[in-house]
């Protein structure tokens, strides 16, 4: 890992109702390694702290979750990454405890508490409105809902839906209704996560568009000026898949539509060239032009009714039939995986755009290497949405990793 100044000046464990804890514990002198991790794919933030218990704390008062954590790291006199109360981190079990004469070495696990909140409530009745105003109630201020008092950073919807809640969990639901979602006239698909800012509901529309941070990797001395952007490691995890791609139906599918009001069906074929990419896909025989993948769903305009008048009825654009829009979009966006390491930077979040910049040989493959790659598909290069954000931090070093998405079609 990376050297740091960084330094973990708070690490306190807090008692909560009913826990076996009774007053703070500050584990910063047990050496605490922070492993810190959000993820776009995730309604969590969570984080595991392993520390060396010279007190046998762990083990002498029977702890085995409910507490809070607090934590700082400051670099200099500067603190540049806080968990606090509002945070709400909470202690969800107990790893690889190993018990000697005078100590124990522990692994402590946090998850945000909303997610245990989420296993015990149940959300039952009947939706109808705009998919991003849902997402607030099922949040916020439904008495059966999560009722966070986090930040809930969303972009608004352009279409509605109606559903019934059907005994299911809050964040559940709020992840069903995701490709449920459209941003604008031609573009659907929306991503539910947890960054140390709080819950995001965004458009994957509007997350591409953001200004991105550009980090280099260089073969110069340490001293070359890029500053603290630098990449200290990268791998390529994947490229595009297109046999898995075909498989699920990515490029074509055809799904039959049972309309069980009208006793009726309809065949809606989507193919990938229907979104105007940028650099159109062009495979084998045109095989982008049939179906890969055919797929059965039933269209229940009771279920989905806005009122009680027969008239009340959910317009046909806000149904199923619309949303293959929205299933390709989102596999599109995972259709390259890099990974890169860079020093510690606790201002990075789950969310943010980065532009990467790796060295790459000329076009003749001979010449000396590129500032920064050139505009090939493959080209590792490039602009990319962070996915996965990892912190880690013990030992007297620290960095960020990260795994970090793009869609090589229209980015």
């Amino acid at each position: 890992m990376a050297e740091s100044q960084f330094k973990i000046t708070k690490c306190l464990l807090r008692p909560n109702e009913g826990s076996s804890l009774d007053e703070d514990y500050d584990i910063v002198r047990g050496n605490p390694i922070i492993n810190y991790f959000e993820s776009i794919e995730s309604p969590s933030i969570s984080m595991t702290i392993t520390f060396i218990d010279v007190d046998q704390v762990i083990g002498r008062k029977g702890i085995t979750g409910g507490e809070f954590i607090n934590l700082t790291l400051q670099d200099g006199d500067v603190d540049k990454f806080k968990i606090t109360d509002d945070h709400k981190m909470m202690l969800n079990s107990v790893r690889n405890m190993e018990t000697e004469t005078n100590k124990q070495l522990a692994t402590l696990e946090f998850v945000s508490v909303e997610t245990i909140i989420n296993e015990t409530a149940r959300v039952t009745k009947k939706f109808t409105g705009n998919v991003a105003s849902i997402v607030e109630e099922l949040l916020v201020s439904d008495k059966k809902g999560i009722q966070t008092k986090k930040k809930l950073e969303k972009d608004q919807a352009t279409n509605s839906y109606s559903f019934i809640g059907n005994l299911k969990r809050p964040i559940d639901t709020i992840q069903w209704l995701c490709p449920k979602a459209q941003s604008s006239t031609k573009n659907f698909g929306f991503l539910f996560y947890e960054n140390l800012d709080g819950y995001h509901f965004k458009s994957i529309e509007e997350l591409l568009k953001q200004e991105p941070i550009e980090y280099t990797q260089t073969d110069k001395p340490d001293n070359f000026d890029i500053g603290p952007f630098k990449i200290l490691q990268n791998q390529v995890n994947q490229t595009n898949d297109i046999g898995m791609n075909c498989r699920m139906g990515m490029y074509a599918n055809r799904t039959i539509y049972i309309d069980i009001e009208n006793q009726t069906n309809q065949e809606v074929d989507f193919k990938i060239t229907d979104l105007d990419l940028k650099k159109p896909l062009k495979l084998l025989d045109g095989i982008e032009e049939h179906p890969t993948r055919l797929m059965l769903r039933v269209n229940d305009f009771g279920v989905a009714q806005v009122g009680a008048a027969k008239s009340d009825v959910q317009p046909l654009s806000e149904l199923a039939v619309y949303q293959n829009k929205s299933y390709i979009r989102n596999n599109l966006l995972f259709s390259q995986s890099l990974s890169i390491a860079i020093p510690l930077n606790t201002t990075l979040r789950a969310g943010f755009m980065i532009d990467v910049k790796l060295p790459l040989k000329q076009g003749d493959g001979e010449s000396a290497v590129s500032k920064t790659g050139n505009e090939r598909t493959n080209d590792p290069s490039g602009k990319y949405l962070i996915s996965e954000l990892r912190h880690v931090l013990g030992a007297g070093a620290a960095e960020t990793q990260l795994t970090l998405i793009r869609d090589v079609f229209t980015a």
